[in-house]
C-alpha cells in the first residue's frame, strides 16, 4: 500500500509543477487579491476600502496571506502549494484513518492513485483539495471518537466554503445514532455528550471568525452567494443542476468507455459498486455521500450558475466511490489463488485503470493553461497599472486579473466584492454599479451584454471617452474609456498609439 501512496505523492508534485506553468482562472484571483492585500498588511480589503466579504473562502484566503507573510512566495505561488499539499495529504489521511473509515489496505491503495486523476489538477490556486482534505478529515475523526477535534474541522470547513455547514447535522445524526445504540448495548456514557462535543468544536472557529467578521463586513456569510443566485436568477448563465447531469457526469470517467460505448463506462460500474460497498459493509463513508447529496439538492434549489468548480466535490466523491469498489475488487483477487500471483494481478488491474483516467489528465497538464483569455487581462491590467494609477476606480465584469495585478480600486458590475449590487443583477441591470460609483474607467468587451447597456446610454459618452483598445479574446477587442473631467492618462491619440503597440 505505501507505493501506491508514494507514488500518489510523487504524481501529484509532479501536476502541480506542470499546472504552476498555467496562469489561474480569473475567480481564484479575486481570492488571491484578498490574500495579496492581507499579506501586505492592508487588511480584507479589495485593494481599496473599505473591507468586503468577497471570496467564498475566507480561510483559504488567510491561509494564503499567512504563507506569502512568512514566505518570499508570491500569493499565487502560494496557493499552489497549499492546494498540493491538500490534494498529495488526502490519501494519507485515508491511510492514517483506514481503520476508523473501516478501509482494506488496497481500498486506500485504489484510492490513493485515482485521486491523482481526480478534479484537482485543474483547480490549483484554489480552495477544492482543502474542501475535501477537511471533508473527510472531520468524518474520520467522528469515527475516531474525536468529537470535539471534529467539530473544529467542520468550522473549518464551513469557512473554506460555506456548504461545509451541511456535514454538522450529517454528523450530528451520526453520533446521536451511535450514542443510542451504546446505550442499548449497555455502555456507561453520558447522553449525547459527543453531540455537544460536536457541536461546541464547530462554534470555536466560527465564533471567532463572527467577533471578526460582524464588525468588519457586518455578516458572516460571503457576500458571493448573494450574487451568484442573482447571476443564476438572470437566465443568461446556465443552472447548475442540468449541467451537472447531462454535461459533466457523463464525460467523468470517459476514459474507462469500451469502445466508445456511453453504456459501457467501467467508470460508471466502478462507482455503482462501490456505493454498494459502502452500504453492505463501509458505512462509515455514507455520511459523505449523505453530505454530497444534500450539496447537489442545495446547489440545484438554490440556482446558482454552473461554475466548473462547483462540480469538484461530486467528482472527488464518485472517485471516492469508484476507489472503495476497485478495492473491493483487489482484495477479492488477493485472497483467492496464490497470493503474489493475485497481487500482481491486481496491481495490473489498477494501473490499466489508473493510466485510462490519467493520460486526459497528462495530456492537458503538458499544455499549459494559458489561453487568449488570461493573455488578454493580463495585458489589460498591465495597461491600467502603467497608466490609471493605484487611486483610480476602474469597472469592468470579471475583476480578479484587474484586482490581483493593479492596486485600482475595483468597480464589480457582477456585485462580487461591491455590496448593494446582488438586487439589481437579479433585475437584469448590470448598469446600476457603473452609474452608482461612476468610476474613472470603463472597460468594455466588444458585444458584452454587461457593459453594453452602459456604453449605449446618453449620457457615457458626454462623460467619457475612448482611451486605448486592446486586443482581447474570441476574435473580440477590449475598449478601456476613460472619464472626462478625472484621471487621464493621456490624449486620445496618445491612447490609440498606446493601443496599437499593445496588440
Amino acid at each position: 500500500m505505501l507505493w501506491a501512496l508514494i507514488a500518489a505523492t510523487l504524481l501529484v508534485a509532479w501536476a502541480a509543477l506542470l499546472g504552476a506553468r498555467g496562469m489561474p482562472s480569473d475567480d481564484a484571483l479575486i481570492t488571491l487579491t484578498f490574500a495579496k492585500n492581507l499579506a501586505r498588511g492592508a487588511g480584507f480589503v479589495y485593494n481599496h476600502p473599505p473591507p468586503v466579504l468577497g471570496t467564498t473562502t475566507p480561510l483559504f484566503a488567510l491561509l494564503v496571506a499567512a504563507l506569502s507573510w512568512v514566505t518570499p512566495l508570491t500569493p499565487v505561488t502560494s496557493a499552489i502549494i497549499l492546494s498540493a499539499l491538500a490534494w498529495a495529504g488526502l490519501p494519507w489521511l485515508f491511510f492514517a484513518f483506514r481503520r476508523d473509515l473501516g478501509l482494506s489496505d488496497w481500498q486506500v491503495a485504489s484510492i490513493a492513485v485515482l485521486l491523482v486523476a481526480g478534479p484537482f489538477a485543474h483547480h490549483l490556486a484554489m480552495e477544492a483539495s482543502l474542501f475535501a482534505f477537511l471533508l473527510v478529515l472531520a468524518t474520520a475523526l467522528v469515527w475516531r471518537g474525536r468529537p470535539l477535534a471534529a467539530g473544529v474541522a467542520i468550522g473549518l470547513l464551513f469557512l473554506t466554503r460555506g456548504e461545509g455547514v451541511l456535514l454538522l447535522p450529517v454528523l450530528l445524526a451520526v453520533v446521536l445514532i451511535e450514542d443510542r445504540r451504546r446505550r442499548r448495548e449497555g455502555v456507561a456514557r453520558p447522553p449525547r455528550s459527543e453531540a455537544v462535543a460536536l457541536t461546541a468544536g464547530f462554534a470555536a472557529p466560527v465564533l471567532l471568525w463572527t467577533a471578526y467578521a460582524l464588525p468588519t463586513f457586518g455578516e458572516i456569510l460571503p457576500n458571493t452567494l448573494a450574487a451568484k443566485i442573482a447571476q443564476g436568477s438572470t437566465g443568461l448563465w446556465r443552472p447548475f443542476a442540468p449541467v451537472l447531469f447531462g454535461e459533466w457526469l457523463p464525460h467523468w470517467g470517459s476514459g474507462l468507455r469500451l469502445g466508445g460505448l456511453a453504456a459501457a463506462n467501467l467508470w460508471v460500474a466502478g462507482v455503482l459498486l462501490g456505493l454498494a460497498v459502502m452500504v453492505w459493509n463501509r458505512r462509515r463513508l455514507l455520511p459523505l455521500v449523505v453530505w454530497g447529496a444534500a450539496y447537489v439538492v442545495g446547489y440545484s434549489l438554490l440556482g446558482v450558475p454552473a461554475y466548473p468548480w462547483y462540480g469538484v466535490p461530486v467528482h472527488f466523491l464518485l472517485s471516492l466511490a469508484f476507489g472503495v469498489g476497485l478495492g473491493a475488487i483487489l482484495d477479492l483477487l488477493a485472497r483467492r489463488g496464490r497470493r503474489p500471483l493475485a497481487t500482481g494481478l491486481a496491481v495490473v488491474l489498477l494501473g490499466l485503470v489508473v493510466i485510462r483516467l490519467g493520460t486526459p489528465l497528462a495530456r492537458s497538464l503538458a499544455s499549459p493553461a494559458v489561453t487568449d483569455r488570461h493573455l488578454a487581462y493580463r495585458r489589460l491590467a498591465s495597461w491600467l497599472a502603467d497608466h490609471a494609477g493605484p487611486d483610480a476606480s476602474v469597472a469592468y465584469h470579471e475583476i480578479g486579473y484587474l484586482g490581483y495585478y493593479t492596486d485600482c480600486r475595483i468597480v464589480d458590475l457582477m456585485g462580487l466584492v461591491t455590496p448593494g449590487v446582488a438586487e439589481h443583477i437579479a433585475a437584469g441591470d448590470f448598469a446600476w454599479s457603473f452609474w452608482r460609483h461612476r468610476p474613472d474607467f470603463l472597460v468594455y468587451l466588444q458585444g458584452s451584454g454587461f457593459e453594453t447597456a452602459i456604453v449605449t446610454d446618453p449620457r457615457f459618452h458626454r462623460l467619457y471617452h475612448e482611451s486605448v483598445v486592446l486586443d482581447g479574446y474570441e476574435g473580440r477587442t477590449l475598449t478601456v474609456f476613460a472619464g472626462l473631467g478625472g484621471r487621464r492618462t493621456s490624449s486620445p491619440a496618445g491612447a490609440d498609439r498606446a493601443g496599437r503597440s499593445a496588440r
